[in-house]
C-alpha cells in the first residue's frame, strides 16, 4: 500500500492569490529529502521557492508555466516509489470523497501537511459550509484560518472551471445598444470621452476604475472574465457582460458600443500578450490608461494599451512599448527604453538610459543603475539592485525569508 502526501502552493505575500510555476527542479519520480527544493514559482512581487514537507518520490501534477491558486496541490509525495497517474488517481479520489480503495487498491489515507494543525471558528465553519476536509487544507501558520480555507476554495473552483467546456452567455440587457445609446455622445461624437471595454473583472480592474476616476477622457463601460460566477454582476458600477470573446468585443467596436480594450490582468505575462496579439489581429485598439498623479516628460514616445498606476513617473526622451502594466511608485527615467508585454510591481525604479526587452516580469522594490540593458522574459525578484546587464531568460531572485528576534 502507497500512502500520499499533498504539496500545496504557498502564499508568497498576504495578498497573493495566484501565483505562477517557473520550474520544477526535481523530476518526476525523483527522490527528495525533506526540506530540499523541489520547485521555483513567482508572483508579481516575488520568486520563491517550495521545499518539499518530508523526504519522499516527487511526482509534478501542474506544469511549468501553469498560473496556479494559492493552497491547490500542485504535487504529491510518495512513500514508496509510484507513477504519475497513480498519484492524479489519488488526488482525484481525495477531491470527491470517494473511499481510496474505489479509485486505487494502491493508495492509502495520506498524510497531510495541516493534519495535525488546529483551525480558527470561522475557518471550521467555512470548511463545513464547502464541505471541505480540514486535513487537505495548507496553512503556512500554527493554524489554519479562514484565508487559508478561502485559497483552498479558490483552487477546487479554479479546477472545475478548467474542466468544463466553455458554453457561450446571453448577453446581458446591460450589453445591448439601446442601453448604451446616449443622447448626449451620440449627437457630439468628435468630444465624446473614449469608451474602454476592460479584460478581467479582478482585483487590476478596480485599480483602472480608480485611475479612470480623474480621467475626464475615459470611461469604462463594460468589463468581460472568464469567471461566471460574477457575470451579470458590476464592479464598482461597470458591469461584467460575459466572458472573455475576442469576436464579441470586435461586434461592440462595430456596434459603436466601446472605442477601446484595456487589459487588467498584471500577474500572467502570457494572458496579456495573448490578449493583446489575437484582438489587435482582429482590429481592436488598445487604450493607454494612465492615473492623473502619474508624472510624464516631455517626448515621451508611447505604445498602445498601457496600464500606469499612481505616482509613476517617465522622464524626458523616455519610450515605452506596448501592453505594459506598471503598479504604484515606479520610474522610468529619462532615454530609458521600455519593450511590450512587461509587468511591474510597486517601486521598481530605473536610472537613466536602460534598455528593457518585452515579457520582463519585476517584483518590488527594485533599483536598477544607469545603462543597464535588461534581456526579454526576465523575472526579477523584489528587493533587488541591478548593476550588470541581463541575459535574456534569466531568472534573479533573492533568498526568501528573514527571522525576527526580540531585542535584550
Amino acid at each position: 500500500m502507497i500512502s500520499f502526501l499533498s504539496i500545496h502552493l504557498p502564499q508568497s505575500g498576504p495578498n497573493d492569490v495566484t501565483a505562477t510555476l517557473i520550474e520544477w527542479t526535481k523530476a518526476a519520480g525523483d527522490h527528495v529529502n525533506r526540506g530540499e527544493i523541489v520547485a521555483i514559482a513567482e508572483t508579481t512581487k516575488s520568486v520563491f521557492e517550495i521545499e518539499a514537507p518530508q523526504a519522499g518520490y516527487l511526482y509534478p501534477l501542474a506544469e511549468s508555466g501553469q498560473e496556479v491558486a494559492v493552497g491547490a496541490v500542485i504535487a504529491v509525495l510518495s512513500e514508496k516509489a509510484a507513477s504519475v497517474e497513480s498519484a492524479r488517481t489519488w488526488l482525484a479520489a481525495q477531491q470527491r470523497k470517494i473511499p481510496i480503495a474505489a479509485a486505487s487498491s494502491s493508495a492509502t489515507p495520506p498524510a497531510t501537511i495541516s493534519a495535525h494543525k488546529p483551525a480558527t471558528k470561522k475557518a471550521e465553519l467555512l470548511a463545513q459550509r464547502h464541505q471541505i476536509d480540514l486535513a487537505q487544507v495548507f496553512t503556512a501558520g500554527d493554524r489554519i484560518t479562514e484565508a487559508d480555507v478561502l485559497a483552498y476554495v479558490r483552487g477546487m473552483k479554479s479546477e472545475e472551471q478548467a474542466a468544463e467546456p466553455y458554453v457561450p452567455t446571453t448577453p446581458p440587457p446591460q450589453a445591448s445598444s439601446a442601453h448604451l445609446c446616449d443622447l448626449v455622445d451620440d449627437r457630439f461624437p468628435a468630444n465624446r470621452v473614449q469608451r474602454l471595454l476592460i479584460v478581467g473583472g479582478g482585483n487590476g480592474a478596480v485599480q483602472i476604475i480608480d485611475a479612470l476616476v480623474g480621467v475626464r477622457q475615459q470611461r469604462a463601460v463594460a468589463i468581460m472574465d472568464d469567471n461566471a460566477v460574477i457575470h451579470d454582476k458590476t464592479v464598482a458600477g461597470v458591469p461584467v457582460i460575459g466572458a472573455i470573446d475576442a469576436a464579441r468585443a470586435a461586434d461592440l467596436l462595430a456596434a459603436g458600443e466601446i472605442d477601446a480594450a484595456v487589459i487588467s490582468v498584471s500577474t500572467s505575462i502570457p494572458f496579456r500578450e495573448r490578449i493583446f496579439t489575437t484582438w489587435k489581429a482582429q482590429g481592436i485598439p488598445f487604450a493607454n490608461v494612465i492615473h492623473p498623479s502619474a508624472v510624464v516628460g516631455i517626448n515621451v514616445t508611447w505604445g498602445e494599451g498601457n496600464v500606469v498606476m499612481a505616482f509613476c513617473h517617465f522622464g524626458a526622451c523616455a519610450t515605452v512599448g506596448d501592453n505594459n502594466f506598471l503598479s504604484a511608485y515606479c520610474s522610468i527615467e529619462h532615454h530609458c527604453v521600455l519593450g511590450s508585454h512587461c509587468s511591474f510591481g510597486p517601486g521598481v525604479v530605473t536610472s537613466s538610459r536602460v534598455h528593457i526587452g518585452d515579457r520582463v516580469r519585476f517584483g518590488t522594490g527594485i533599483f536598477i543603475e544607469p545603462g543597464v540593458v535588461i534581456g526579454a522574459d526576465a523575472v526579477i525578484a523584489s528587493g533587488l539592485a541591478i548593476w550588470q546587464n541581463i541575459p535574456e531568460n534569466a531568472l534573479l531572485k533573492a533568498k526568501v525569508g528573514y527571522s525576527v528576534r526580540q531585542r535584550a
